[in-house]
């Protein structure tokens, strides 16, 4: 039965890489979902006249946010990251700054119903990303915030949002090179006449160029193709269009019902060490958040109506541990002295090479490693003890650097 308002079993988010070779991909443990956008402008006034003259708009501000139940697995990382698989050292903060996501939200009438519109928020970059554990209870989630400047809603008849992706093959030798776009059709774009294609744009030799008609290509609706006017082997050619239906590949949502549900607190150790130190084990933990930020310019050029400069200026990664207070044993850690039974803790002494090491098994015995995170080179920041009355004292530690090690695979979080 269709529902007069959408539920959040009626939607589900899907990412496209903007770089690579790469398909779209679901977004699987979902929790919390939002994007929308705000109007920057200026009223303009003039000498003479009470009312403004005119409003002055500016580029959009579109902002995204999602939190994931943790899992274990790396896709939702690697599409955001525009990556098909890992680094072979892990995957770090800087496999963020040049790659962008188009998001697509699917809203239908119920839960396997019938899709009534998509969000379309093209070309995010993510701007931070947190991975938290509330409590000694709590199941382990991760969070996104992300930034962009579009905000489409796609319905009627063009609700349907698709995505295609070509690889120019070696027997490919004469321009311009022709992909027929028949399944589905695109439909023209209610705003734009003549408009039937929403993006066009090439991957080549791992640069991305956003193509232009006329210029760069061209679109015959009679025939449904899409002539590339210059390609060439290896090129990658990406299309994003709105149509009347999914096609014959039909729905792009699906259900994952392989991969872990979630994972908990109970199924992780984690640890600190400063330099080459002993390595000491953390057993007193109440909580842990670590939030890394890629601090970003955001800014528009002349002659273009998005913000085309969005370079990572730096990154900050801060980790907070909260936990119950015994005999010091994560502030000699600071101190460089784990495990030496240090005679006087010295804040102005602490080390500024701590390392921390988060691993996630796949559950409480901790023998099959899921996924892993590290945080090097950390510096203490502020610490805070405190007791009420008739209670345990609590023990709140922050930590500070500039990188993330994000890994499937245990040697790197160890190394």
């Amino acid at each position: 039965m269709s529902s007069v308002i959408r539920h959040a079993k009626a939607t589900k988010p899907i990412l496209i890489p903007y770089n690579g070779d790469l398909d779209a991909g679901d977004v699987n443990r979902v929790q919390n979902l939002s994007g929308g956008t705000t109007q920057p402008f200026t009223m303009l006034y003039e000498h003479g006249r009470e009312d403004k003259m005119a409003v002055d708009k500016d580029i959009l501000n579109t902002t995204a946010k999602m939190t994931q139940l943790e899992y274990g697995e790396m896709d939702t990382y690697l599409l955001l990251a525009n990556l098909a698989s890992t680094p072979v050292n892990g995957l770090t903060l800087d496999d963020f700054s040049d790659a962008k996501v188009d998001m697509y939200i699917t809203g239908k009438d119920d839960y396997n119903g019938v899709l009534e519109q998509t969000m379309w928020l093209p070309k995010l970059t993510v701007n931070s990303l947190t991975i938290n554990i509330a409590d000694a209870n709590a199941r382990i989630e991760r969070s996104f915030d992300f930034s962009g400047d579009k905000f489409r809603m796609e319905r009627e008849g063009n609700k349907y949002l698709i995505y295609k992706k070509n690889v120019v093959d070696s027997g490919y030798s004469e321009d311009p090179y022709a992909i027929v776009l028949n399944d589905p059709a695109p439909v023209v774009n209610p705003n734009h006449a003549g408009q039937y294609l929403a993006r066009v744009w090439r991957i080549r030799s791992g640069v991305t160029t956003e193509l232009n008609v006329t210029t760069d290509y061209t679109w015959t609706n009679g025939t449904t193709t899409l002539s590339v006017l210059s390609a060439t082997t290896g090129d990658i050619i990406k299309v994003i269009y709105t149509a009347a239906s999914y096609g014959t590949a039909g729905d792009p949502t699906s259900l994952n019902d392989v991969d872990d549900y979630y994972l908990k607190a109970s199924y992780i150790t984690v640890s600190l060490q400063s330099g080459a130190g002993s390595e000491i084990e953390l057993d007193k933990l109440t909580s842990l958040n670590i939030a890394a930020t890629l601090n970003r310019i955001d800014e528009g050029v002349l002659g273009n109506d998005e913000k085309i400069l969005k370079e990572v200026q730096s990154k900050t990664t801060v980790v907070r541990l909260d936990g119950r207070v015994k005999d010091s044993t994560l502030e000699e850690v600071l101190m460089g002295q784990a495990g030496n039974n240090w005679g006087e803790i010295d804040a102005d002494l602490f080390a500024s090479d701590i390392t921390l090491r988060v691993k996630i098994y796949e559950d409480a015995t901790k023998t099959s490693f899921k996924i892993g995170y590290k945080v090097t080179d950390m510096f203490f920041t502020d610490t805070t003890e405190d007791a009420n009355a008739n209670e345990f004292w609590k023990d709140a530690v922050t930590l500070q650097s500039d990188n993330l090690t994000i890994s499937g695979l245990e040697a790197n979080i160890d190394a």
